[in-house]
């Protein structure tokens, strides 16, 4: 049976309600053609775990599925993950190949990175035309022992009339960093950028004056701790006081007159996180109307019935005794109010009340609906105070549903969001040990069962995790899965604080803490003026493969080139070159195209009249994404501090890949600053893409006056630059550095075909601070060159009708180091004190339900904690947690 079927037998539901032939039939059809138009896709990513050391990896594994059944998805077939910095910028993206909604990744973390929270974000290009609201978006601690030895802590200080901002810094040991200079600046909320030089006290702290600083704004410092590393913090300014706030958010946003109405209450703290918190409501006559408490994450409901001519307030007291007073919003004297009950396990009830000015008999709808997608209408007249609907719970989708008041008119009237639990749509997942304890370095079999036995068929792709209890205990507010990614946060505008919260570990749900959130920050309200817009082109098309396109126009002129032959060659495999021809607006583009990343490729053109004197425009897909960080609340200052047991663990195990030759130390040498008159200079058309000037090390015109060949001018004088065989390499990474010719990628060698007169400057770009924007383009770093452009010198060297270019390709993720403890092994790895212990990110399930994996203990005891995830062929999805003994 269609869905239109469906959805039109449901408005017979009620005996006593016959919606005849009114537009509600077509209103209907425009919901379904714009959830056809516009699928919505989600994304999870499983990982192995919930915070990191620079020098691990966080392996992935990405479900992306479509709403609202949450079945694999087969529409797109790439998506991509980016790593965010504490400041928000984007250090690397991933470009992951999908095979039935399914993709494996990894990201390494270089000794470079400094210590705090970092996000993981991940989506699809169809997603884009959504909200980044509801990508996948993760945060993740990660701390560096490895080039920063330093652990911190702060506190606001008041002395008389002045308050400072005091931070203590130490060694991981301990002992305080004392007289050492430290660099700080910080951008203001005006927008000025302040900058400073303090030196630290004996007992290692330095004092910022707040004057003009206030709570919220970050901090950078930068310092060379005690070994001689350069070291760099971003420390977020604390507030000084316990700042309070209590939300008041009556159910579908107003409240009536005499009308018993639910009321939402949220406390939270100057972090913006949740608050316990004990609230009263007193009326104007300082009579109690109600006492209650929120539970741990500081919400909590309460129905009341209010009087218009009154005047009401919530008091809330924490549990530092502090109290704060909040009025009630306004009382309406006439107006219409919902009211929800979805604690009852096979249906959802709505009552709608109404004032007696209100009861009209007028036709009142109610549409049960989620992304566009409608399952369930009905329709009674207002012809009393109260009206009440029932819908069957088995009629709606597993996750968060939009429950909508429409008028006769079909204008929305009242919203409320539910989140509907279906037992039948979670993926039963058992998981069995082979023995019931293990001792050190033991091999552990793992045995694996999905579905139930009436299933048809039981497939399932699964991911699995291992990690050491003890030292993921921490993590436990950062927890996610894949029950919070594919049901709340992508459904849910807004922070959501510890997911996880809601969803236990026995496979329910916290109904009554669910039914509250939804209450209080349940919004994603469809706009309903977009079904009128179903046949705009989406701006992000679904991505299947990888498309190379662009425009062939005549040399340094705007017209275009018709039939021009246009050829794409892999630099790593010649004779795998294809072509094609281009159309009348001299467009040419090469389709369903797969490679790994980092493949070079040369493209030409040519055509009968110009020969190859063509300019050859390449597309650039937009992949800029200015979102801010909807989990905010979460980042936390002093990474290193909180995970300081972790650091000690991970130095030690470090120590002893290094010692196996299973991991490399990364050097990072002192920063060679040059002084210069004038040394930071705006130069004329720069395509650095940290803005002209902001680079390691800049040369204009006046420094490349006495030279003719350019490779004679650099040789030498570029800071961690060496050069061999004409070609320069990093000095950090031993790699050969990238070209940028005046915002083109070029080959390493051809920078010995251009003549130093005709260029402006040369900006080398090295510390990730500055490459780290270019994205695999910066990893040996990049020396970026501007040309005169016929302002002041001859026109540079450019080739014609030919380009040599990196497009961003496939990621090819690396395999996870499973160690095997058999005799030859034993004396490879002297103390291995692993946190993951293992990685299984590819378990497929036969039709059975059935698959294994095994894995070695480390050398503690643990106990290890297992994870699965999955989702199997029906759209179910589940979790299982279970824990592997190991004998004292």
């Amino acid at each position: 049976m269609s869905l239109k079927a469906v959805l039109f037998g449901l408005l017979f539901i009620i005996s006593f309600v016959s919606f005849g032939q009114t537009d509600i039939h077509q209103f209907i059809d425009k919901l379904e053609r714009h959830a056809s138009q516009n699928p919505k896709e989600k994304i999870h990513i499983h990982l192995d775990k919930e915070s990191y050391s620079v020098g691990e990896t966080i392996w992935m594994k990405l479900y992306c599925t479509v709403a609202p059944e949450n079945m694999l998805s087969t529409l797109s077939r790439i998506a991509y993950i980016d790593l965010l910095s504490p400041e928000n910028k984007t250090i690397n993206t991933l470009k992951i190949p999908l095979t039935a909604g399914l993709g494996i990744a990894d990201f390494a973390l270089t000794d470079s990175l400094i210590e705090g929270s970092y996000r993981i974000r991940a989506y699809t290009q169809w997603m884009r035309n959504d909200s980044a609201a509801y990508f996948f978006d993760k945060t993740i601690p990660i701390y560096n022992g490895r080039s920063d030895h330093v652990i911190t802590d702060d506190e606001i200080i008041v002395d008389r009339d002045k308050k400072y901002y005091a931070v203590n810094l130490k060694t991981l040991s301990g002992h305080p960093l004392s007289e050492i200079n430290i660099n700080y600046k910080t951008l203001l909320k005006n927008g000025k950028i302040r900058t400073a030089k303090e030196k630290t006290d004996q007992k290692g702290q330095i004092l910022i004056d707040m004057k003009d600083l206030s709570a919220g704004e970050t901090i950078n410092l930068s310092f060379k701790s005690i070994d001689g590393i350069t070291v760099h913090k971003l420390l977020t300014v604390p507030s000084d006081k316990s700042n309070y706030s209590l939300q008041i958010l009556p159910e579908a946003g107003t409240i009536t007159h005499n009308i018993l109405t639910k009321i939402g209450f949220k406390a939270l703290n100057s972090r913006g996180l949740g608050e316990h918190a004990k609230i009263k409501i007193m009326d104007n006559n300082n009579e109690v109307m109600a006492f209650f408490e929120t539970n741990p994450l500081g919400m909590t409901s309460y129905q009341v019935n209010l009087d218009a001519q009154k005047k009401y307030t919530a008091i809330a007291t924490f549990t530092d005794g502090s109290q704060i007073e909040v009025p009630f919003p306004t009382i309406n004297v006439s107006g219409l109010s919902m009211n929800v009950g979805n604690l009852i396990d096979d249906r959802v009830f709505v009552q709608l009340s109404a004032s007696p000015d209100k009861i009209d008999q007028q036709q009142i709808y109610l549409i049960a609906h989620s992304q566009g997608n409608t399952f369930h209408v009905a329709k009674q007249k207002l012809s009393a105070k109260e009206i009440l609907f029932s819908i069957p719970r088995q009629s709606l989708p597993q996750g968060v549903i939009q429950l909508s008041i429409l008028d006769t008119n079909l204008k929305p009237l009242l919203e409320r969001m539910i989140f509907n639990y279906r037992s039948d749509k979670i993926l039963a997942i058992k998981a069995d040990t082979d023995k019931p304890t293990y001792g050190l370095r033991e091999k552990v079999k793992i045995t694996v069962l999905t579905g139930n036995s009436q299933d048809s068929t039981r497939i399932s792709a699964l991911s699995a995790s291992v990690v050491n209890t003890n030292k993921t205990k921490i993590d436990s507010n950062y927890r996610s899965s894949i029950y919070t990614s594919l049901l709340l946060c992508s459904e849910i505008n807004g922070f959501i604080e510890n997911p996880n919260y809601y969803f236990t570990d026995n496979e329910e749900v916290k109904k009554i803490d669910l039914d509250n959130l939804m209450l209080i920050q349940g919004w994603r309200k469809l706009d309903w003026s977009v079904l009128d817009d179903t046949l705009n082109k989406p701006k992000y098309p679904i991505e299947k493969n990888i498309a190379i396109s662009g425009t062939v126009k005549k040399l340094s002129r705007k017209v275009v080139v018709p039939q021009a032959t246009v050829t794409l060659i892999p630099t790593s495999n010649m004779i795998a070159a294809i072509d094609t021809l281009t159309d009348i607006a001299g467009r040419f583009s090469f389709d369903e195209l797969l490679f790994p990343d980092s493949t070079k490729f040369i493209i030409t053109a040519t055509s009968k009249k110009d020969k190859n004197r063509l300019d050859i425009d390449l597309d650039e897909m937009d992949n800029s994404i200015n979102d801010a960080n909807k989990n905010l609340p979460e980042v936390m200052n002093h990474i290193n501090t909180k995970y300081l047991e972790n650091i000690n663990s991970t130095q030690t195990y470090f120590s002893e890949l290094e010692k196996a030759g299973l991991m490399s130390r990364s050097i990072q040498l002192d920063e060679v600053k040059i002084t210069r008159t004038n040394q930071k200079k705006t130069v004329q058309h720069s395509s650095n893409l940290n803005g002209s000037g902001n680079a390691d090390q800049v040369l204009t015109e006046e420094d490349l006056a006495n030279c003719f060949t350019l490779e004679q001018c650099l040789a030498g004088r570029l800071a961690g630059v060496r050069w061999q065989n004409g070609i320069p390499y990093s000095t950090r990474s031993n790699g050969p550095m990238q070209i940028v010719l005046d915002g083109m990628y070029i080959e390493s060698d051809q920078i010995s075909m251009l003549s130093a007169p005709d260029i402006a400057s040369i900006e080398v770009l090295r510390n990730i601070n500055y490459t780290s924007i270019y994205g695999s383009y910066g990893g040996n770093g990049l020396i970026l060159i501007t040309t005169k452009r016929g302002d002041g010198g001859s026109r540079a060297f450019t080739p014609t009708g030919i380009r040599t270019f990196i497009p961003k390709g496939l990621y090819l993720s690396r395999t996870f180091y499973k160690p095997i403890y058999e005799t030859t092994e034993l004396s490879k790895i002297g103390s291995d004190l692993r946190t993951t212990i293992h990685w299984e990110p590819n378990l497929i399930t036969n039709r059975s339900g059935e698959t294994s994996f095994d894995f070695y203990t480390s050398d503690e005891k643990g106990p290890y904690t297992i994870i699965l995830e999955g989702v199997d062929v029906n759209g179910r999805m589940g979790r299982k947690a279970i824990q592997v003994n190991l004998r004292d």
